[in-house]
């Protein structure tokens, strides 16, 4: 690992030294404001330079900026959706002016070319073969609002979490759930930043958008996923600018951001930063059962909790050179990130603890290089790494639920009897390779190739041990190496009204370490396991018209265990090293139709069977643990509805019903029984008003309804489910502490801009009618709470 670092730090400095002692050629800055006929701003319209392959797409402020070699004169082609086609040729004199002002002019005959060239990313994404959910963040930026209620209020998927900000959170989607989703950050999977950069922590506003592929992944991410993956897009300017926010909320909660960048384009240069704090208390009221301890006595009580707090810091600091001849974009950057978290329950909220704390931290760089040599694509990115995690459990005694501790010497921990003072250490190695190879201008060919190397070492003198030599199991090494290749080519037919996208993968993974049994005990026994297995995925698209379009994908997938699955998390995530990887075979059809500034409507149904699904399962009170369970089979559909009602009001809504169940159990009981612990049904609407020149400023008004059907802890026969229609009334059959309950929240709040979108203040009261909110594995959640909210941008 030291040589790796080694031959890493010599990379970075020798493509650096390179640069410095590289002539970089002259450049002019082309940039300009782009207009309609009313004098409108106008954003994500495409601007290209002719014969020189250089382009962008103007902002939200409607500017561009494109650097390109000095000429005489250039040759500007613009176009955008609904207006007319707009060739101008500009001169020096017309670029040494203060900015260029270009007006684009209404084109009533939409022609299809322009409709599909002006697109913005964000749209262009939610137009893809391969399905994905399109969160833009950028919209809602300025509201006190998590990633995680943004995705909850999309249609099919449900962010669950065990308790408040920074709990542990696991994404459901289309009947798959928690590591069978992957995360991806800018199209590099997630897991070498460890949990300092996650769904539940990541401000809105240091994100473009967010994409959610559900079913069929593109080749450029190629992960062994199931169900699907999110890919958080970080933003991406052409200008210096500076934005920070900083919001504050009910149970002592602060969350602060702050992104910087600096761009020298003469000189081919940027330098910038991204940095947020998370932290609250967590102290919200929840309903549990305290037992006295003279009598033994379980009686219900509503108490607040008192150890629950959680501290997140991330910072990363990034720079590099941008459009030179060797080099689209060289990036080199490093993150450190700490987390403290105070732990005031296991997996169930059982027992309550006052004392037991776990932390994680670690420094990371990063090394990125893109560049296009014509009609060949070079994506590489490498990272190595050590993130440390530590958990502390040395009190002599227990906690009740008000606080009050309770002595115990014969104890050497509240968790545990021999309690707990661990220091893990995880070492990775991350290489990302992509090749992009354009055949023609119909057929592009890709290959991405992503391999993670993962070592565990640490100690715990208060921990298992081997039952033969007394030795502490974590200083035994623990290793796991995976690699996922992905082929695929997207072709284009029939004037572009036919796209398809063929994926071959192939999967490998080997590991080794000592075997333990369901409660973490070292039987001694070394056990090292390795499998290969491959992947097929078909994705098509067929468009009626440009802004109507079905779409259809097949795929037969795996999913290896990943690393924390078989190691545990050194918390109370027990380790299991006898997993098999899952397999699964997924269909996806879908309808999408839109007309721009009126309505948008989406249809989408999806048919799933699934061996050796690997579920996250309490095993007793304290601790979780993936498992292969049962076979799992179903189908589920979801819709989603936008109407712009007014000019000033839109209206949204969405729902998904998903039916899986278990099949070939060999148990009458469990036979054909719903997934445990899984909701089915659950439905979002949503009211977005913007209101100008009030105070000469801009108002905007929102109110969301969020409603989750009752569903069940753990597996329930069929015959006990409620008779109405597809379970979506009346009861279930017997009541037991294992039913999580219907549940409706309604939140609402205001944004303000007092002048144009430099400053901005908002306020959000969620759950304003303080239902109660229960989530992964019954947990409880916060009830009421108040958000106020403050941004400023300095471009």
């Amino acid at each position: 690992m030291t040589r790796i670092r080694l031959l890493f730090c010599i990379l970075i400095n020798y493509l650096i030294l390179n640069q410095i002692n590289t002539y970089a050629q002259e450049a002019r800055i082309v940039r300009g404001t782009l207009k309609d006929s009313r004098g409108e701003l106008l954003t994500g319209a495409a601007v290209m330079l002719q014969g020189l392959e250089k382009s962008a797409l103007t902002d939200s402020s409607g500017q561009f900026l494109i650097a390109a070699p000095a000429r005489e004169s250039y040759t500007i082609h613009i176009q955008y959706i609904g207006f007319k086609k707009l060739i101008q040729t500009i001169s020096q004199r017309d670029i040494r002016r203060k900015e260029l002002v270009l007006t684009l002019e209404d084109d009533h005959t939409q022609l299809s070319e322009v409709q599909v060239t002006g697109k913005t990313e964000t749209q262009q994404a939610r137009l893809q073969p391969i399905k994905a959910e399109i969160i833009n963040t950028k919209a809602v930026q300025e509201q006190p609002s998590t990633l995680v209620e943004l995705m909850n209020r999309s249609a099919g998927i449900r962010i669950r979490q065990t308790g408040g900000l920074g709990s542990n959170a696991g994404l459901m989607m289309n009947g798959f759930q928690d590591r069978a989703i992957k995360n991806f950050r800018d199209g590099i999977p997630l897991d070498y930043l460890g949990a300092g950069y996650n769904i539940s922590l990541v401000p809105v506003n240091m994100l473009e958008r967010v994409e959610v592929y559900k079913g069929v992944l593109p080749t450029a991410l190629g992960a062994d996923a199931l169900g699907g993956a999110v890919n958080m897009v970080t933003k991406k300017s052409l200008h210096r600018y500076a934005e920070a926010s900083y919001e504050i909320a009910s149970f002592n909660t602060h969350r602060a951001s702050l992104n910087a960048l600096y761009t020298d384009t003469t000189r081919h240069l940027f330098v910038g930063a991204d940095a947020f704090l998370n932290r609250s208390d967590n102290n919200y009221k929840v309903d549990v059962i305290v037992t006295d301890q003279e009598t033994a006595a379980r009686t219900p009580a509503t108490v607040r909790l008192f150890h629950n707090q959680f501290t997140n810091f991330y910072t990363e600091a990034y720079g590099g050179l941008t459009n030179l001849k060797w080099v689209d974009e060289l990036r080199v950057g490093v993150t450190w990130f700490q987390i403290d978290r105070q732990n005031q329950y296991g997996a169930s909220m059982s027992q309550p603890f006052g004392a037991s704390v776990s932390r994680q931290h670690s420094v990371i760089p990063t090394l990125r290089y893109r560049k296009n040599f014509g009609k060949l694509g070079i994506d590489q990115f490498l990272t190595v790494s050590n993130i440390n995690t530590a958990q502390v459990d040395t009190a002599k005694g227990t906690y009740d639920w008000y606080g009050k501790f309770i002595p115990s010497p014969s104890r050497n921990g509240e968790i545990s009897m021999q309690g707990s003072l661990s220091d893990i250490k995880f070492s990775y190695f991350t290489s990302r390779t992509h090749l992009g190879y354009r055949i023609s201008q119909n057929h592009l060919a890709e290959v991405n190739v992503v391999s993670t190397n993962i070592g565990r070492s640490g100690r715990d003198p208060f921990g298992l041990k081997l039952p033969q030599t007394g030795e502490d199991i974590l200083s035994l090494p623990a290793k796991y190496y995976k690699v996922v290749a992905a082929a695929g080519i997207q072709s284009t037919f029939l004037n572009e009204r036919l796209t398809n996208n063929l994926i071959a993968k192939f999967f490998h993974y080997n590991t080794s370490t000592i075997n333990v049994d369901i409660y973490g005990t070292a039987l001694g026994a070394h056990r090292a396991t390795s499998e290969n297995s491959f992947g097929i995925a078909e994705a098509l698209k067929f468009a009626l018209t440009p802004n109507t379009f079905f779409r259809f994908s097949a795929e037969a997938a795996t999913r290896l265990p990943e690393q924390d699955e078989m190691f545990g998390d050194g918390n109370f995530h027990r380790s299991n090293f006898l997993l098999k990887p899952e397999k699964s075979t997924n269909i996806n059809l879908g309808f999408r139709t839109e007309r721009r500034n009126a309505y948008s409507l989406e249809v989408n149904s999806f048919y799933r069977i699934t061996r050796d699904l690997i579920l996250r399962m309490p095993i007793d009170f304290l601790f979780t643990q993936n498992q292969n369970v049962e076979s799992v089979k179903g189908l589920g559909f979801e819709t989603d509805l936008s109407v712009s009602l007014t000019r000033w009001l839109r209206a949204n809504g969405n729902f998904t019903y998903q039916d899986f169940r278990l099949f070939d159990t060999g148990n009458r009981l469990k036979e054909k029984s719903r997934l445990r612990n899984t909701p089915y049904f659950f439905a979002n609407l949503g009211l977005n008003s913007t209101l100008s020149n009030i105070g000469r400023g801009k108002l905007n008004l929102y109110y969301y309804f969020t409603f989750v059907r009752e569903y069940y802890l753990d597996y329930v026969p069929k015959s006990l489910e409620p008779d109405g229609f597809m379970g979506l009334w009346g009861r279930a059959k017997f009541d037991a502490p294992n039913i999580i309950p219907d549940q409706g929240l309604h939140s609402a709040g205001f944004t303000y801009s007092p002048a144009g979108d430099r400053f901005s203040i908002g306020f959000q009261a969620k759950n304003f009618l303080n239902a109660r909110v229960y989530d992964n594995f019954r947990i409880q959640n916060a009830g009421r709470s108040l958000h106020f909210k403050v941004n400023y941008t300095l471009k």
